[in-house]
């Protein structure tokens, strides 16, 4: 089983703190190595669905779904804001 990849993916994260958007400050080499991990873990996460006879893109949907209905999103003057608490 290959939930280990799942940890690589939290090692490069484990130090980093707040990532932002883009990652700017982040070399080229930790971006691709970064590619590598989340493609393992997509990969991993797309054969387990087919193992378990899962429609994973279905599931996804649902739920987004289901988070759009538990946090609503709400706008008052151009200000975008969660109810979620």
């Amino acid at each position: 089983m290959q939930v280990g990849e799942v940890g690589e993916l939290s090692e490069i994260f484990q130090w980093k703190g707040e990532v932002a958007k883009g990652l700017p400050n982040w070399s080229s080499d930790d971006k691709e190595h970064l590619e590598e991990e989340l493609s393992d873990v997509l990969l991993y996460l797309v054969r387990l669905a087919d193992v378990c006879g899962l429609d994973l893109g279905q599931a996804a949907l649902t739920k987004i779904v289901k988070n759009a209905q538990k946090y609503p999103v709400t706008t008052t003057d151009h200000t975008t804001t969660s109810t979620r608490n």
